[in-house]
């Protein structure tokens, strides 16, 4: 204060950098929350103004590297995990391994048998665990990778790569802990399974809907996003083909092969 008069700090077009924090606000970066506050600490502090608020939060969110969807995605693969390794604890526990059990009596379609699977799906190459030990890390590797690459990853695309994750984590735990996977999920004739694989297998259906929702809408799309569009897809395409040919070379070797030829 010099000679009664106060000094104020230099004056800030407030009204246009208002203008800014909504514009930030509606697409989806400033939650109201924050912005609320950064209105209000324009007018009750003149030195913390809206603008170096402004600035300050899109600084941090610069350096954010996580998609919106990665929490879903986090969400999904904490909840398939923890099923997983719930529901194998309970077979080991209350069932044992070697043993079966029918939820309905006299209803053998759908049973609960304990089995070892020191191999891949069916129980097949055992000399191969140590293989099959180390490859679900680059499994997640490449998921990881694709999901990152999307530019905005639908609930979907979330869903599936929760799930994948979810599920390729659950046995993974069981053959770095045990050195073999706990199935126990029998339906008719197809080959045991449990939770996680159930998982994996949704995944690869919930992806080939994304895939034909995604051709729908690149038709849709504007023509200055079309070159990332079209990137984009070929990328899910082959991503999509891989989990596809697994599937049914999966489906061919412990269903057909054992059906027809090893009777």
């Amino acid at each position: 204060m010099r000679g009664g008069a106060l000094q104020r700090e230099p004056s800030v077009d407030s009204k246009s950098t208002l203008n800014q924090i909504d514009q930030w606000t509606t697409g989806g970066n400033l939650s109201p929350v924050l912005h609320s506050c950064a209105v209000r600490l324009r007018y009750l502090n003149p030195i913390c103004n809206a603008r170096s608020v402004l600035e300050t939060l899109t600084q941090s969110d610069a350096g954010t590297k996580w998609k919106p969807g990665a929490l879903w995605v986090g969400l999904v693969a904490g909840v398939i995990l923890a099923l997983d390794q719930f529901t194998k604890f309970l077979v080991v526990q209350n069932i044992g391994m070697g043993n079966a059990w029918d939820p309905i009596p006299g209803f053998d379609f759908f049973r609960i048998v304990g089995t070892y699977n020191t191999g891949t799906a069916c129980g097949y190459f055992p000399q191969l665990s140590i293989v099959f030990t180390f490859a679900p890390f680059l499994i997640l590797a490449a998921v990881i990778w694709f999901y990152r690459s999307q530019a905005k990853p639908s609930w979907l695309l979330s869903l599936a790569i929760g799930l994948i994750i979810g599920g390729a984590v659950g046995n993974l735990i069981d053959r770095l802990r045990l050195g073999y996977v706990v199935d126990f999920v029998a339906v008719g004739t197809f080959p045991i399974f449990n939770v996680a694989d159930a998982a994996v297998s949704t995944a690869v259906v919930l992806l080939l809907l994304w895939s034909l929702r995604e051709e729908s809408h690149k038709a849709d799309a504007a023509p200055a996003g079309a070159a990332a569009n079209k990137s984009s897809w070929k990328l899910g395409a082959v991503f999509i083909g891989v989990l596809l040919a697994l599937a049914a070379l999966t489906y061919f070797v412990c269903v057909l092969i054992p059906a027809n030829f090893l009777r």
